[in-house]
C-alpha cells in the first residue's frame, strides 16, 4: 500500500515504515528519487519522541509523525544545497522557521526532497537527480518550468512521508500537488514565514505544504503560521502585516466558520477551460482534463454552489491577452525597473543573506562558478532551443548575480517598499474590486491545463508539450504569487487516459485564507476520495498500533521497549562483471532479531555479531544505481519493533 492508516504507530515504527518504504519504491522498484538526503538523526529522533511519549510528555498531534523538508529549506546540521551543484558541500547550521517549529512541535524528519537546481524549473534533473511519478513514470509529476516542490509532493503520494514542506515562487507548490492528488495551500503575504528557505524571489516566495487532506493542513498550519521577525515581510515597511497576524492566529487557533457551499458564488474564468470569448484565445484544455472538470462541476452544483463564467482582468493584463485592459506597468501598479531588479541584484542581496544567516560557510557568491549554479545538460532541449520554446522563461545571468556587490539595505527597502504599494493596489484594484463586483466567493478552475511527457529533457516533440501554456506552469502562471492571491488546490481525480491526478485550484481575495481552507474542505467533501499511487507495497512490520477517535491525526504511541542498539555498517564494491558485492555486518542485543532489507531482498539476522554477503545484479547499475541502502528493522522476542537503523553505501571499485 502507499497511504499511512489511520493508527498510531510508534515513532520507531514510522521511522523504519518510511525507511522501508525508500528501499522499497524510492531507490529501487520504480526508483522515484524524491528523498535523495536522509537525515542521520532519523532513528534516534524516533527513539527519543517515544521517550517522551512514554513519559507523558506529548508534544501535538504531530509528535512522532514522518515528513520531508525540500532541499531549499536550512536543517541544522544536514546539506542546504537548493538542488544545485554550485553548493552542494553547504550546511545549514541553523533551522528555517518552519523546519525549527516543526521540531519543537515534535514532528520527524525523515529527509530532504530533490528539487531542480535553485527552484529554476520543475521537472528537470538537479543535485541529486530527476524525480519520476509514482501514477505514471512516463509522464512529468509536476509542471516542467515551475514545480520544484517536486520531491515534496512525490514522498507524500508515496506513503514516504505523512506530509512534505514544500515552496513556490510560481507555481510549484500548486503544481506538484495537482499532479500528485495531493492538497496545497499558498499563503497571503506574511501568514507563514518563508525564512530560513533558499530564496529566489524573496517577494514572491512562500511555504506551502504538501498534505492528503485539507484536515491535516489545518492542523500543520496551526503549527506553522505566525510572523518571525527574519521574515522578509516583517522587515519591510511598506505594508502593514497586522491582518497577515491575524489571519495567522486564527490558523494556529484552528477558528473560523465552517462554510457550507449551498449559496457559495463561484467564478470560472472561461481562460482556463477551453472558452474563447471577447479576443481571448483560451488555454487549450487536455480532453480528460475536462472530462474531470465537467464532473467537479457537476459535483459542486449539486452541492448547491453557483458557477459563474468570467473573464479574468488581472491575468489578461498582466500577460497581455486581451487589448480591453491596460498594462499594468504603463498603468503604474508595477515599477518599469522591478523585474530587472529582481532578477539581478535582489537575488545577490537574497543569496547572500541566506549564506551568512543560516550557514557558518564564510561562503561569498563571488567564489562560486556561475555554470555550476544551474547547468542544463548539454543535450538538453531546453539548452539547445535556448530559451525559445517558451518566451516567458525567466532570463538569470548568474555571472552578474554572483560577481555583483549586494545592494544596500536602504536600496533594497526603497525598490521593494515602491514595487509592494504598487503590486498591492493592483490586486485591489484589478481583482478584489472585480470579484465584489460580481459578488464572487471565490474563483474555482482546473490546475493544470496538461501534463508534459517525462522525456521532455531529449524529446523535442515532447518539449512542445511540456512548455506549452497550462502545462509548463500552472493555470494563471506567474500572477498568483506576484500579487500575493492565496489559495488552495484539492484533487479532482485521474485522467481517464493517463492514469494521472489533476487538481482543482480555488483562489479567493487576500488574507481570505481561513474562508478559503473551509471552502476548500466543503469541495473535497463532495468530490471522489484522493488516488492512491499504483506501488508497490513494503512487507508488513510489527506494530503496536491502536485505532484513534475520527478525525484524530496520525501520531506516535507510546512503547516503553524502544531503543535498542543495533549496530549496522554497509560496503558495496563493484565486481568486473558489473555486479556488486554487498557486504553488510550487523550487532544487534540479545533477545532481538534483526529484519535488513534491501534493493527488493529482505533478509533475517539473528542476536549477536554477524556479516552478510549480498551480490546485486549489473542490471541495477543500468537501471541508474550508484548506491544502496540497507534498513536494519530491530524485533524483539515479543514480536514488536523496538528500533531501526540505516546504511548508504556508494558503488565502489577496488584500487
Amino acid at each position: 500500500m502507499t497511504e499511512r492508516t489511520n493508527a498510531r504507530p510508534t515513532a520507531v515504527w514510522s521511522a523504519a515504515d518510511s525507511l522501508r518504504r525508500i528501499a522499497t519504491v524510492d531507490r529501487h522498484g520504480p526508483r522515484l528519487g524524491s528523498v535523495p538526503v536522509l537525515s542521520p538523526e532519523l532513528p534516534a529522533d524516533a527513539v527519543r519522541l517515544d521517550r517522551e511519549r512514554a513519559a507523558g510528555r506529548v508534544r501535538g498531534p504531530w509528535h512522532g509523525v514522518p515528513y520531508t523538508i525540500k532541499d531549499s529549506f536550512a536543517a541544522r546540521g544536514l546539506p542546504v544545497a537548493a538542488g544545485s551543484p554550485a553548493f552542494a558541500q553547504l550546511v545549514a547550521d541553523r533551522d528555517a522557521v518552519v523546519v525549527a517549529r516543526l521540531r519543537a512541535a515534535g514532528a520527524l524528519l525523515v529527509g530532504r526532497t530533490a528539487m531542480p537546481p535553485m527552484a529554476i524549473g520543475g521537472g528537470q534533473a538537479g543535485l541529486y537527480g530527476r524525480v519520476r511519478s509514482p501514477y505514471n513514470p512516463e509522464y512529468l509529476a509536476a509542471a516542467w518550468h515551475s514545480g520544484s516542490s517536486i520531491g515534496s509532493a512525490v514522498s507524500v503520494a508515496a506513503g514516504i512521508a505523512e506530509f512534505g514542506i514544500g515552496e513556490e515562487t510560481v507555481s510549484s507548490g500548486r503544481s506538484p500537488a495537482s499532479n500528485n492528488g495531493l492538497v496545497a495551500y499558498t499563503p497571503s503575504w506574511g501568514v507563514v514565514p518563508s525564512a530560513g528557505n533558499w530564496p529566489l524571489h524573496p517577494y514572491r516566495d512562500v511555504v506551502v505544504p504538501h498534505t492528503r487532506t485539507v484536515a491535516d493542513q489545518r492542523r500543520l498550519l496551526s503549527v506553522l503560521a505566525g510572523p518571525d521577525d527574519r521574515d522578509v515581510w516583517q522587515r519591510q515597511r511598506a505594508l502593514d502585516m497586522s491582518t497577515a497576524h491575524r489571519v495567522a492566529a486564527a490558523l494556529r487557533d484552528g477558528t473560523g466558520e465552517r462554510v457550507s457551499l449551498a449559496g457559495r458564488r463561484l467564478g470560472v474564468p472561461r481562460l482556463y477551460v477551453g472558452e474563447p470569448y471577447a479576443d481571448v484565445v483560451p488555454v487549450a484544455l487536455r480532453p480528460s482534463i475536462a472530462e474531470l472538470w465537467s464532473a467537479t462541476c457537476t459535483a459542486l452544483t449539486e452541492a448547491g454552489a453557483e458557477l459563474v463564467a468570467v473573464d479574468f482582468p488581472l491575468v489578461e493584463a498582466y500577460e497581455g491577452r486581451s487589448a480591453r485592459h491596460r498594462d499594468l506597468t504603463a498603468a503604474g501598479y508595477l515599477p518599469a525597473e522591478w523585474t530587472a531588479f529582481e532578477l539581478g541584484p535582489l537575488m545577490t542581496w537574497a543569496w547572500q543573506s541566506f549564506l551568512d544567516d543560516y550557514t557558518d560557510s564564510g561562503l561569498r557568491l563571488a567564489d562560486i562558478s556561475p555554470y555550476a549554479v544551474r547547468p542544463d545538460p548539454p543535450f538538453a532541449v531546453d539548452a539547445i532551443e535556448n530559451g525559445r520554446l517558451h518566451p516567458g522563461r525567466d532570463v538569470f545571468d548568474f555571472a552578474a548575480i554572483l560577481r555583483s556587490a549586494p545592494p544596500a539595505p536602504e536600496v533594497v527597502s526603497a525598490q521593494v517598499e515602491q514595487a509592494m504599494t504598487g503590486l498591492a493596489a493592483g490586486r485591489r484594484d484589478r481583482y478584489e474590486r472585480w470579484l465584489d463586483e460580481l459578488g464572487l466567493d471565490g474563483l474555482v478552475f482546473p490546475a493544470n491545463s496538461d501534463i508534459g511527457p517525462y522525456d521532455c529533457d531529449v524529446n523535442p516533440s515532447s518539449a512542445r508539450l511540456a512548455w506549452a501554456d497550462g502545462a509548463v506552469f500552472s493555470t494563471t502562471n506567474h500572477v498568483l504569487r506576484r500579487f500575493g492571491i492565496p489559495s488552495v488546490t484539492v484533487p479532482m481525480g485521474l485522467t481517464a487516459d493517463l492514469g494521472m491526478p489533476v487538481g482543482l485550484t480555488l483562489c479567493g481575495r487576500a488574507y481570505d485564507d481561513v474562508r478559503l481552507l473551509d471552502l476548500a474542505e466543503q469541495i473535497e467533501a463532495v468530490l471522489p476520495p484522493r488516488p492512491a499511487a499504483p506501488l508497490p507495497p513494503t512487507a508488513p512490520l510489527p506494530s503496536t498500533a491502536v485505532t484513534p477517535p475520527a478525525g484524530e491525526v496520525v501520531a506516535a504511541a507510546a512503547d516503553p521497549n524502544v531503543g535498542a542498539a543495533a549496530d549496522l555498517k554497509v560496503d558495496a564494491r563493484v565486481r568486473a562483471d558489473g555486479a556488486v558485492d554487498v557486504r553488510i555486518r550487523t550487532g544487534l542485543p540479545s533477545g532481538t532479531t534483526g529484519i535488513v532489507e534491501l534493493a527488493g531482498l529482505r533478509l533475517v539476522v539473528p542476536a549477536g555479531d554477524h556479516q552478510l554477503d549480498v551480490v546485486l545484479d549489473r542490471a541495477l547499475r543500468a537501471e541508474g544505481a550508484v548506491d544502496v541502502l540497507v534498513v536494519l528493522s530491530v524485533v524483539d522476542t515479543a514480536g514488536q519493533l523496538t528500533g531501526v537503523a540505516f546504511a548508504e553505501a556508494p558503488f565502489t571499485r577496488p584500487l
